[in-house]
């Protein structure tokens, strides 16, 4: 899959909604539609994409 520039852009925000000044601010990467099965369910998802150093991947609070 390819990246792709989002078409809504909005502010990377942590969990209890602060704003983060980290390159810029704004989620502006996508990668999907990703098909996703968890315990039986599958949903179609878009990933927002950040260049995070050394981690992989950061799940957001709907995961939660």
């Amino acid at each position: 899959m390819i990246c792709q520039q989002k078409e809504y852009l909005y502010p990377l925000n942590i969990i209890l909604g602060d704003l983060i000044n980290y390159r810029g601010g704004i989620i502006n990467l996508e990668i999907g539609p990703v098909i996703i099965r968890i315990k039986g369910k599958e949903i179609m998802i878009n990933f927002n994409i950040l260049l995070l150093g050394n981690n992989e991947a950061v799940l957001g609070m709907p995961w939660l």
